[in-house]
């Protein structure tokens, strides 16, 4: 059995060694002196006994009662002595003075100084009250803020321990009427710049703990201001609350919800205000980590809600959902930027990012959006991108279905690339697709196409380039170009100064008033655009062939074209340029065409107005050429081509053989005004009278005169004005043989209607005077004929060969008919000349029909397009007969003629070769037939 229960058992014996000498003795004294060493054990034990049975077992016993009582007597005492010790501090301030100044050195321990009007400390429940307290920056003494009133409730871990440390935790905190300042001076300083965190004190007695306090703010206004950037604003009501989702947790693993709202707050950016602006977030925080359930803002510039996570404090990892509305009008509004902007545009995506890495996937849409003179019609940006700080680089795609800036428009616009930059600098590739532009002037772009493309902005320094762009076609204000396609295109923008370039520049086709080029190639080009004027220029042009207006001109190498572009106008030169030979296609005015050889210009100047109107000069000189029949010797003159007319000032060519000089201009419209003025000399009469009528005629010989004729477009029949010429030429051919003419013209024209001052056409044996007018176009021929002859075989010969009235000439000869002798006429054709109207009255000294002379023939006679009538004929035969006779010969038809005739002892051999429907065989089987016949032939 263990000591201890035998020690307890009051009739225990005493051990054996209480029975020894010395023990025994020791045990019995009533006295303090020490024991021996076996003796004090055995005293003690038996001290313990209920009922001690040795003196010096009663006496220790009632020694322990006594100290104990006198100890707890000290302790009641003490602890009295305290708590009134206690309250006496409490009642006098001293703990609310030794707290707040706690405080405030804490306070100063971060740079902040306090004031503090009230501070109140309540035992129960652990409360303190501040009231009225003033912050500001401990070294200028600047204002930082204010608090109406704060309570606080704390919580000290293991109060009553004998421990020198305490952990306080801090159980809820309300403060009411907080107003900051926070404030940047110019140079970008803060007042809170002064403000520090102190070094972290491993020996603080007092550790503070507020990971689990229930925070609320409220009433609470913040002032904002930045002198460098003119901002200032106010966030008023501000409302916010910090409180633990579990108070029990452990601190390693507390989680709070948060949530923060201010409204009827203010912005002010340059004096412009932005008010009603309002906030509210709620969420959930923890040591690593933030929930944000919601976050909206509004006010009236935008509208936005994100919503996410943030990952880690430690490493400020993000991901948001973001879905925000911007209204451009009221921003452009307020921030004057220099740009007006006006419309609305919307942004969803997602926003994650850690540290100062970010990374952005979302899109933008906007029905429609202005900047100034550029709008944006249904526009939807697609874009991911990301960045560290300033640098960021993105990829994405911009579709509108409308961008006008000014004159310029694109329709259907796709962008597609990659940007890249750092805040000052960027750098996009890409491409640019749209299916029409349009710029200034009335230029009309449709496909375009922009292919890897790179845009650089760095240092103020802006450069582009791309290695091809095309066209489907290019409308302008009066043509078109097809198949356009630019190569190795450069372009850098550097104070106030653009250059451009490229190796290339090519075009299937280009049609412009009534002309095409085809295949038209410029390489070098380069430009300068400085101070509003560009100059272009380019090192040389191919052009594989032109076809305008019925001239085609084979490839054409054109170099060193200089242009000077300022406010839409253009002005360009350059070198001299050898067209070569230009073919003329048959028309209207030229039936056989023609062509102009060794074509060349020199010293080419141009002018392209904004509307589209252009003006080209050049000295042009020509080698030769034919111009339908007519051969064209060398020629130069001053060229100003317009869109409307081309003049040939100082002309000087050698052309129909002869010389001719003067100024014209040839209108290029119908409508339009052409007028010759020129004087010529040695002109073949042949090839004059040929281009003038259109028809080959067999004249050959020379004249001279002058001509001063305006007339439309380039119809010359339809010609104004007066010609004078003087010739001197012979008419037929070697079969027909050639008969001398000569005459002298003066002609005065209205409108293609000529009228005849002076003509008069001599021969050998005839003259032919005539009056009146004439036309080539119209049926308002009027002419006075007179004509006289000695020979009418030979004025026969000469008329036959003119060729002015063929159909004349075709009756003529189907009859047989020739004349011989004496022939006179006086009489007027009117009506159109290729068919006109004849009255008059000719006679002949001998009428030969099929071969036979039937003597001297006088008639009237009247002959139209529709028939042929002569009247008061009369038929003299040589040997004395004759015959009155009347013929009426329809133009159309057959078997309808018809003659009344009166025989007078007429030859009936001559009677039978004068019937038009005989045979050929019979005429001649009946031609040695004599006999004298009278009556009458209906």
């Amino acid at each position: 059995m263990p000591v201890d229960d035998r020690d307890e058992s009051p009739d225990a014996p005493l051990p054996p060694e209480s029975k020894e000498p010395d023990v025994s003795a020791a045990l019995k004294s009533e006295t303090d002196a020490p024991l021996p060493p076996r003796a004090e054990v055995i005293a003690e034990r038996d001290a313990n006994r209920p009922e001690p049975i040795t003196p010096q077992g009663k006496r220790r016993r009632y020694l322990t009662r006594r100290n104990a009582f006198i100890a707890t007597l000290a302790i009641f005492v003490i602890i009295f002595a305290l708590i009134l010790i206690a309250m006496l501090v409490y009642k006098l301030g001293y703990v609310d003075r030794y707290v707040a100044g706690q405080i405030k050195s804490t306070l100063a321990e971060y740079g902040i100084r306090a004031e503090i009007k009230h501070f109140e400390t309540k035992f129960s429940p652990r409360t303190v009250e501040l009231r009225e307290i003033e912050l500001y920056d401990m070294q200028t003494g600047a204002p930082l803020g204010n608090i109406k009133s704060m309570l606080a409730t704390v919580r000290i871990e293991d109060l009553y321990a004998l421990n020198l440390r305490r952990n306080v935790n801090l159980e809820s905190l309300q403060i009411d009427g907080l107003e900051i300042w926070v404030k940047f001076d110019g140079q970008g300083r803060s007042n809170f710049s002064n403000l520090k965190l102190p070094a972290p004190d491993p020996n603080r007695r007092i550790l503070f703990s507020y990971s689990t306090a229930q925070i609320k703010v409220s009433n609470s206004v913040v002032h904002y201001g930045d002198e460098r950037y003119d901002i200032s604003g106010e966030a008023r009501n501000i409302v916010a609350t910090i409180e633990p989702e579990n108070r029990n947790a452990p601190e390693e693993s507390w989680s709070n919800r948060v949530s923060f709202a201010f409204t009827n707050s203010t912005f002010t950016y340059e004096g412009r205000p932005v008010n009603d602006i309002s906030l509210s977030v709620r969420g959930r925080i923890n040591q690593t980590r933030a929930d944000i359930e919601e976050l909206v803002l509004r006010s009236p510039l935008a509208e936005a809600r994100l919503q996410g996570v943030m990952d880690d404090w430690r490493k400020l990892s993000y991901k948001m959902q973001v879905t925000s509305t911007v209204d451009l009008t009221q921003a452009s509004d307020i921030l004057q930027a220099g740009a007006t902007l006006r419309g609305s545009g919307n942004f969803k995506g997602t926003v994650s990012g850690e540290g100062t890495r970010y990374q952005v996937d979302g899109e933008i849409k906007s029905d429609a959006l202005a900047a100034d003179g550029v709008r944006l019609k249904a526009l939807t940006v697609t874009a991911r991108g990301g960045g560290d700080g300033a640098t960021y680089e993105a990829n994405g795609k911009a579709v509108a279905e409308l961008l006008t800036a000014g004159d310029f428009q694109l329709n259907t616009l796709q962008i597609v690339g990659n940007v890249m930059g750092t805040g000052t600098d960027f750098r996009w590739l890409g491409e640019l697709y749209a299916a029409s532009a349009r710029v200034p002037g009335g230029t009309t772009i449709a496909g375009l196409i922009l292919s890897d493309a790179v845009a650089e902005s760095r240092d103020d320094v802006i450069t582009a380039s791309a290695p091809r762009a095309s066209a489907n076609s290019i409308r302008l204000t009066d043509g078109v170009v097809t198949g356009a396609q630019a190569s190795d295109i450069r372009v850098r923008s550097e104070k106030g100064v653009t250059t451009a370039s490229a190796g290339s520049v090519r075009a299937k086709e280009v049609r412009a008033s009534g002309a095409r080029i085809n295949g038209l190639t410029a390489s070098g080009v380069s430009a300068v655009d400085r101070d509003g004027t560009t100059n272009v220029s380019i090192g040389k042009v191919n052009i594989a062939g032109i076809l305008g207006r019925g001239a085609r001109v084979g490839s054409l190498n054109i170099a060193g074209v200089r242009l000077t572009i300022r406010e839409g106008r253009v002005q360009g030169s350059s070198n001299d340029i050898n067209a070569g030979t230009v073919t003329l296609d048959a028309s209207k005015s030229l039936p056989d065409g023609g062509r102009v050889e060794d074509v060349r210009m020199a010293r080419p100047v141009f002018t392209l107005e904004p509307s589209g109107s252009y003006r080209v000069s050049a000295d042009l000189s020509l080698g030769g050429g034919v111009l339908g029949k007519v051969n064209l010797g060398a020629a130069r003159a001053a060229v100003v081509a317009t869109n409307n007319q081309v003049q040939l000032n100082n002309f000087d060519a050698a052309i129909m053989n002869g010389r001719a000089t003067g100024n014209a201009t040839v209108s290029a419209t119908e409508r339009g005004e052409s007028h010759v003025v020129a004087e010529f000399t040695d002109l073949d009469v042949g090839k004059l009278l040929a281009l003038v009528s259109g028809q080959v005629v067999p004249l050959a010989g020379n004249t001279k005169g002058n001509v001063d004729l305006k007339f439309p477009g380039t119809n010359v029949a339809l010609a104004s004005g007066t010609v004078r010429a003087d010739f001197t030429a012979e008419t037929g051919d070697e079969a027909s043989g050639r008969t001398p003419l000569n005459g002298e013209v003066a002609l005065n024209a209205t409108k293609g209607v000529f009228n005849i001052e002076r003509a008069t056409l001599k021969t050998a044996a005839s003259e032919l005077t005539a009056t009146g007018r004439f036309s080539f176009e119209t049926d308002d021929s009027d002419l006075n004929l007179n004509l006289a002859s000695s020979d009418a075989t030979e004025l026969q010969r000469v008329i036959n060969s003119t060729g002015f009235f063929p159909e004349a000439q075709e009756r003529l000869d189907e009859y047989g008919i020739e004349l011989a002798g004496e022939l006179a006429f006086n009489g007027n054709l009117r009506g159109r000349l290729t068919d006109p109207t004849i009255d008059g009255r000719a006679s002949v000294g001998s009428f030969v029909m099929n071969e036979r002379n039937l003597g001297a023939l006088s008639a009237r006679l009247n002959i139209t397009p529709e028939v042929i009538n002569v009247t008061e004929g009369k038929l003299t035969e040589p040997d004395g007969g004759g015959i009155q006779f009347a013929l009426n010969a329809p133009r159309a038809g057959e078997d309808n003629i018809s003659l009344e005739a009166k025989l007078d002892q007429v030859n009936a051999g001559n009677l039978i070769a004068a019937l038009p429907l005989m045979k050929p065989e019979t005429r001649q089987s009946l031609s040695s037939l004599r006999s004298d016949l009278s009556g009458r032939v209906n």
